[in-house]
């Protein structure tokens, strides 16, 4: 049986400069190559068939609790008075208007009803068309400059007000039926009125 090895065996050196010269040489040599390794492809997202949403979706409901009678019965009951306090409020508001099924007046913002004509008094009875804008109401009625209105609405015209008085409270898309003379013959019209264009008088 051998003794055991010191570093101040005496051999030392020899021992470290033979594992010296054994490291150098290991230096030089190059490593392997290192196996590279498998590449791993991403897994893409797979979208759920309509079968397992549907599955998903019956499973969400099956842990909601179904309502009681009792639930089901103070549901109704709360519906039914929502139906009769709208419907008492439509009976207030039709008793305050009047109990009229005719249309609400005018608002401040709805669009001008307008003829598309100038007028003037006349010296014979009616009013005296000065002027007709191309494309308007009255244009395509075939009223023209020099035309006297004598009615409106089947009410007598005796100034450029109750023209004026006869549109206001009408709204565009409504008719107004003018009774004119003209070119020695008397027309009646009905003219549906229309909103007044940008920039004209």
């Amino acid at each position: 049986m051998s003794a055991p090895r010191h570093l101040w065996s005496g051999d030392w050196e020899l021992e470290s400069s033979a594992r010296r010269d054994e490291l150098a040489a290991g230096r030089g040599r190059p490593e392997p190559p290192a196996e590279p390794e498998p590449a791993i492809s991403p897994r893409r997202a797979r979208t759920p068939t309509v079968r397992e949403r549907l599955r998903a979706a019956l499973l969400r409901l099956r842990g909601v609790p179904r309502p009681s009678r009792r639930q089901i019965r103070v549901a109704s009951i709360v519906a039914a008075l929502v139906l009769v306090c709208a419907g008492a409020a439509v009976a207030v508001t039709s008793a305050l208007n009047g109990g009229s099924s005719s249309p609400a007046p005018a608002v401040a913002n709805q669009p001008e009803a307008w003829l598309g004509i100038d007028v003037t008094s006349s010296p014979y009875g009616g009013v005296m068309v000065t002027n007709v804008v191309p494309g308007s109401p009255a244009y395509w009625a075939g009223m023209e400059a020099g035309d006297v209105v004598t009615q409106m609405n089947g009410r007598p015209v005796a100034s450029p007000s109750d023209i004026k008085d006869a549109i206001a409270g009408m709204h565009p898309g409504q008719s107004v039926t003018v009774r004119f003379e003209g070119s020695g013959a008397t027309y009646n019209a009905k003219i549906p009125l229309k909103n007044r264009p940008a920039g004209t008088p």
